[in-house]
């Protein structure tokens, strides 16, 4: 300050060559009109002409001398060392010249202490949806004017704003919102005077974290072509850190995250990443979580014991049949010649336990079938061709063929004796049934002449006096040997009936 004082002088001392020009002419040389509490203050009294000049401080004349410096004939110095409030005035400058005529000059001198803002806090954190208080605290003398700026705008006091000054010289924010963080202005003046102060104070809304998903629920199908994002909206202040949880552990070939994780990409989707993923957002004020609950489908297969299969006819085909896939898909089996879906339990053609089951099949079994897997997350199916063929003869079906024609040999053979010669194993079966007297078959009597044996099979009844004396009649061979047993008397024919009479005559 010192140094620009006697910059000051020097340039007075130049500019007094032009002041010789008028008598009249006074000026008042300083450096600033608002001096700080405490500086120097330096007055430079300028005349036109030689003269006596004198000092005065509100009408009353300074007469300290460690105060008033005369320069020259022209010029004299008033210097105060350290201002004080009381340094507040205007002072004049009176100069006699030697010519008789006075003239003065004047200036008002200001002394400031200030403005400050003691302890001031110039940081403030709000939580969003609360009130907000913003104080500035001021010292200076005289008097300080407080003003709030932001943006370059003052803020108002006005009573009906959300943002506004109160005559505290606070700032009160209703409802904190996000728009109301940044910078506000505090501008402290020396009232009346173009001296003043700024402290910026910084204003930070909080709010707690909040998580929000476009779809909680996730359903894909499982294959190494499909990859899936699971996005996690999050919002706070301050920036929440974002963290995951899975149900399988992570593996980076597998899991992809963007750079503030908010995005989850899982790459070649397995049945293995069903479950539940947590999404977490965490900040200073709070924490929040979301859940997506991630179905994972897996497409329906069919695996058959065998593709094609040949059976003789009688035999029985058994063909198995496993699906896979999830949900789990239902089973049926398909008859494609005629496009029914068979049945399960009984019947020759069935399904058990999922495996096709043909008995004793028949030329029309054969054809194809098809195995099918259905579910909501789609269908499969593997076709099995059947193929039918009639078998050679073996030995039991040989033997089976000889035993029925021997059996109908033998049955004719043992009528033809029953009905000629009442012997064999039919007759026996008749006799046990029905005695000796056997309808249908006629007997023939020992008569003149022999019979030979030979017996006439007749569907006629004979009248009942001529069975009264049928009989049976033994004829012994030759050598003793068992006696033949001979039918001698039967019923007769239509072309032999006789009248009773006549058969007794004929006796």
């Amino acid at each position: 300050m010192t140094d620009l004082s006697a910059l000051i002088l020097k340039m007075a001392f130049l500019l007094l060559p032009l002041l010789h020009c008028t008598d009249a002419k006074m000026d008042i040389i300083f450096s600033k009109q608002d001096v700080l509490l405490g500086e120097e203050i330096l007055l430079l009294c300028k005349a036109g002409a030689e003269g006596e000049i004198t000092w005065h401080k509100d009408g009353e004349e300074i007469i300290d001398e460690e105060k008033v410096t005369k320069q020259d004939e022209t010029s004299s110095k008033l210097r105060i060392k350290n201002a004080t409030m009381q340094d507040v005035g205007k002072y004049s400058c009176v100069c006699e010249f030697d010519s008789g005529h006075n003239d003065d000059t004047s200036t008002q001198l200001y002394v400031y202490e200030g403005p400050s803002f003691g302890s001031t806090n110039t940081y403030h954190e709000f939580l969003e949806g609360t009130d907000g208080i913003v104080p500035c605290l001021v010292m200076g003398q005289p008097a300080v004017d407080v003003h709030w700026l932001r943006d370059g705008e003052e803020i108002s006091s006005n009573g009906g704003k959300r943002v506004r000054r109160l005559p505290d010289n606070t700032v009160l924010i209703e409802k904190v919102k996000r728009k109301d963080a940044g910078t506000y202005v505090c501008r402290a003046q020396i009232r009346g005077r173009p001296v003043y102060q700024q402290l910026p104070v910084s204003v930070v809304v909080n709010a707690p974290p909040s998580v929000r998903l476009r779809e909680e629920v996730k359903k894909v199908l499982a294959g190494p072509e499909t990859n899936v994002s699971l996005l996690c909206l999050v919002d706070g202040l301050p920036k929440p850190n974002i963290t995951w949880n899975m149900p399988v552990t992570f593996d980076p070939s597998h899991h992809q995250f963007n750079s503030d994780r908010s995005q989850l990409t899982i790459k070649s989707v397995a049945r293995g990443d069903y479950g539940e993923y947590i999404c977490t957002a965490t900040n200073k004020i709070a924490e929040s979580t979301a859940t997506f609950m991630f179905h994972v489908y897996e497409a329906p297969e069919v695996f058959v014991s065998a593709e094609q299969q040949s059976v003789s006819v009688g035999e029985r085909v058994t063909v198995s049949c496993n699906i896979s896939g999830h949900p789990q898909p239902e089973l049926h089996w398909l008859n494609k010649q005629n496009g029914r879906i068979l049945d399960s339990g009984s019947g020759r053609v069935r399904v058990e336990d999922g495996a096709l089951v043909i008995d004793e099949a028949v030329p029309s079994d054969g054809g194809l079938y098809s195995c099918m897997a259905v579910s909501n997350s789609g269908n499969a199916s593997r076709d099995v061709a059947i193929y039918t063929k009639v078998s050679s003869m073996t030995k039991g079906t040989v033997f089976g063929i000889v035993m029925v024609i021997f059996l109908v040999v033998f049955l004719v053979v043992d009528a033809t004796c029953c009905y000629r010669n009442r012997c064999g194993l039919l007759m026996s079966i008749s006799t046990k049934l029905f005695g000796q007297k056997v309808p249908g078959l006629k007997m023939l009597e020992e008569g003149e002449g022999t019979t030979n044996g030979e017996v006439k099979l007749n569907g006629l009844s004979t009248p009942r006096g001529s069975v009264q004396n049928a009989g049976l009649q033994t004829f012994p061979k030759e050598g003793g040997a068992l006696p033949e047993i001979t039918c001698d008397k039967a019923s007769l024919t239509k072309h032999e009936k006789k009248t009773p009479g006549s058969d007794t005559a004929d006796a």
